[in-house]
């Protein structure tokens, strides 16, 4: 009965809100800046409270367990709505890449065929193509540069809220991996270094001034709270190494107070943290070396050896969308499950059936493609990857010298780390993580639109 109401709610809330409201959003262009706002800080809260899930097989363990609906794609799609309904001379109708997002979507569709469980593959893909929503939403959206104040604006509030709550939980509650209201720890650090970047380049802006310059910095500072707290070290490095980034661009553009201070204030925080997270990030790299010593490889390394196996068997279109939690435990998946099994049995476990009925899912985000999608999934993948740096790229040089160019530098960093980091987490298959990114990929498409409108009204 629960899922006929959710059916129900999804239907009004995509097939009749969706299109009222963007119609009524179409000529009040400060609210379609609120609402995109809006979505970004969605990212920040729990799940729960803008999504709701139909279907839902809680004891799976794929990456995902049901037909998500979202009010982050609703807002999406109303924001398409508004947006085609008053036209921008020159500019396309739809944004560059989507057509490459699609194509991996349907690859990923088409592994449903012949896969152990295809309700899974197209849980999936039900989630994955409405993605292409939020993709479209903020591509449509960002036509100037006020555009891309009030989001990194809200963003940065969101983030130094999150940063408030993390301390409350260490402090008060007792937590040492703080994940803040995110599913795990990693997922959070991820979302605050990607958002941090293009905010901080926003606040080195010499012409952002007044509380949307403190809330920035507040935001920036948070979020490298929240990953200290987290004690991710790859989310640390990520962090700094886009900050340094960032500055050394800022200093490119010549001497300036702002930049200097910031610089002054950044190599300050360095040595404080040096010194008060020591002793936490020494625990974390104890425990890490001395798992490393009892054992050759990590579990890590064993998932990994399983997505090779089911790549090998399966090379084109892989073992079936969100099918690797299926294919790699048993009953069903025992041929890839023995893999992890006779690991167990090295290290002088004793094996039971009934200990493999669940086993976890490999945490590379490029193995999961691999191994789910196969060499075709994992290509279509890659090209929308690249095709989402190459805009920011684009832009960055296009329109250096402007606030758009200086986010589009940073957003360009962000992604590529974000990319590179995906090789040992696959936290953009987490739902808010997934809008996060999809959100930004899309900025950055939104720009390149923009670039070739200019360019075909130039040429008129």
């Amino acid at each position: 009965m629960m899922d006929l109401i959710k059916i129900l709610l999804a239907l009004v809330a995509y097939g009749a809100f969706a299109p009222w409201f963007g119609g009524w959003l179409a000529t009040r262009r400060n609210w379609q800046r609120g609402v995109f706002s809006l979505m970004l800080v969605l990212t920040a809260v729990r799940p729960g409270n803008f999504m709701l899930m139909i279907g839902s097989i809680e004891t799976y363990r794929g990456h995902t367990k049901g037909f998500e609906i979202s009010l982050i794609e609703v807002f999406a799609l109303a924001l398409i709505f508004a947006v085609r309904s008053t036209p921008v001379p020159g500019r396309a109708r739809l944004p560059p890449g989507l057509g490459l997002y699609l194509l991996w979507c349907s690859i990923g569709l088409v592994s449903a065929v012949g896969s152990y469980e295809p309700l899974y593959s197209l849980m999936s893909a039900c989630r994955f193509l409405k993605g292409a929503l939020t993709f479209t939403g903020a591509a449509l959206y960002l036509r100037d540069e006020e555009d891309l104040r009030w989001p990194l604006g809200a963003l940065a509030g969101a983030v130094f809220h999150q940063s408030l709550l993390c301390l409350k939980m260490r402090l008060l509650d007792g937590s040492w991996q703080v994940k803040g209201w995110f599913e795990h720890q990693n997922p959070m650090a991820m979302w605050c270094y990607m958002s941090a970047v293009p905010i901080l380049a926003l606040a080195l802006w010499p012409k952002v001034k007044g509380p949307l310059l403190w809330v920035c910095f507040a935001g920036f500072g948070g979020a490298g709270l929240c990953i200290l707290l987290s004690v991710s070290r790859a989310a640390l490095m990520a962090y700094i190494v886009g900050a340094v980034i960032v500055l050394v661009m800022a200093w490119l553009r010549g001497f300036s107070v702002r930049v200097a201070g910031f610089t002054l204030m950044g190599a300050i925080g360095a040595v404080l943290v040096f010194f008060f997270a020591l002793n936490s990030f020494r625990a974390r790299l104890d425990e890490v070396k001395n798992s490393s010593q009892v054992v050759e490889l990590d579990l890590r390394d064993i998932l990994n050896k399983q997505s090779s196996a089911m790549l090998k068997d399966h090379p084109l279109v892989g073992i079936g969308w969100n099918n690797f939690g299926i294919a790699n435990s048993r009953p069903r998946g025992d041929l890839y499950s023995d893999i992890l099994e006779q690991w167990d049995k090295e290290r002088g476990y004793t094996i039971y059936d009934e200990n493999y009925y669940a086993n976890p899912l490999t945490e590379s985000l490029y193995w999961l493609w691999l191994a789910e999608t196969g060499w075709l999934g994992f290509g279509s993948f890659l090209l929308f990857e690249a095709a989402t740096l190459w805009f920011a790229l684009r832009n960055a040089i296009a329109r250096r010298g402007t606030l758009m160019g200086a986010v589009a530098a940073a957003l360009f960093v962000s992604l590529t780390i974000c990319y590179l980091h995906g090789t040992v987490e696959r936290i953009l298959t987490q739902t808010k993580n997934l809008s996060h990114w999809l959100m930004l990929a899309g900025m950055v498409a939104g720009m390149e639109m923009n670039r070739r409108a200019a360019l075909k009204l130039k040429a008129c």
